[in-house]
C-alpha cells in the first residue's frame, strides 16, 4: 500500500482536552460537566473559524461516551452537518429520522451542526421541534461564527459557550511544537509573524503543508 498524505489539519487535530489550545475555561467547563453527569442535550459553540469549536465538540462526544479516538472511528455515534451547504428542511427531517433509533454501542449519538445559523427557516423550525423534546439518548451541538443570526427560539433550547481568539504568543507556541515534531526547523520571528498573521485561528497551520 502507498503511504496517504495526511495534511497536517488533520494531523494535528487535537484529540484530548488537554491538546485543545487557548480555551481552557471552556475544555474545563465541558470536562466537569461529564464528571458529575450534568450533561445538557443541547449546546451552542460560537466563535470564528479555527478556534476549536468543531474539535471540541468530537472531544465532548467522546468523552460522553468514554470513547478512545479509535473507538470513535470505528463507532456511529457522532454524526456531522455543515449547514452552509446543507441548510434545506431535508437535511434536518433526516436528522430527524435518525435521532429516534438508539446508540448500537455507547450512551449518546451526537449531532454536529455547523454553521448553524445558515439554516434555511423551514430548517430551524424543524430543529427547533426535536430540540424542545429529544430523546435522551441524543445530544446536539451546534456552531456558528454568527450566532445573532440563531433564531432566538433554537437559543433558548442551548447551553452556549463563547470561543475566543487565540494570542499570537498561544499560536506561535503551537507551531513551534507542531515543526519539532515534524522536524523542521524555525526562527521565532517567523513564527511571531505568522501567528500575527492568523488573526486569532490556528488555521494557519495549513500552510505547513506546503514546502
Amino acid at each position: 500500500e502507498g503511504n496517504h498524505f495526511l495534511v497536517s489539519a488533520r494531523k494535528y487535530r487535537p484529540t484530548t482536552w488537554e491538546t485543545v489550545v487557548g480555551q481552557q475555561s471552556i475544555t474545563d467547563t465541558l470536562r466537569h460537566s461529564i464528571e458529575s453527569g450534568q450533561i445538557a442535550q443541547a449546546y451552542l459553540c460560537c466563535g470564528p473559524r479555527g478556534v476549536g469549536k468543531t474539535t471540541c465538540a468530537r472531544i465532548f462526544a467522546n468523552a460522553i461516551n468514554g470513547f478512545t479516538t479509535e473507538q470513535a472511528e470505528r463507532s456511529f455515534n457522532v454524526f456531522e452537518l455543515d449547514a452552509a451547504s446543507n441548510n434545506g428542511v431535508e437535511h434536518i427531517r433526516s436528522i430527524i429520522d435518525q435521532v429516534r433509533i438508539p446508540p448500537q454501542d455507547g450512551r449518546y449519538k451526537v449531532y454536529v451542526i455547523d454553521e448553524v445559523h445558515m439554516l434555511s427557516t423551514a430548517a430551524s423550525n424543524a430543529l427547533l421541534k426535536t430540540l424542545e423534546e429529544p430523546p435522551g439518548h441524543v445530544v446536539f451541538i451546534l456552531a456558528t461564527t454568527d450566532p445573532q443570526k440563531v433564531p432566538v427560539t433554537v437559543l433558548s433550547h442551548c447551553l452556549q459557550f463563547n470561543l475566543k481568539r487565540l494570542l499570537p504568543d498561544q499560536i506561535a507556541a503551537q507551531l513551534d511544537k507542531i515543526l519539532g515534531e515534524e522536524q523542521l526547523q524555525s526562527e521565532p520571528a517567523a513564527l511571531q509573524l505568522l501567528a500575527q498573521a492568523a488573526d486569532g485561528t490556528i488555521t494557519v497551520g495549513r500552510n505547513l503543508d506546503y514546502p
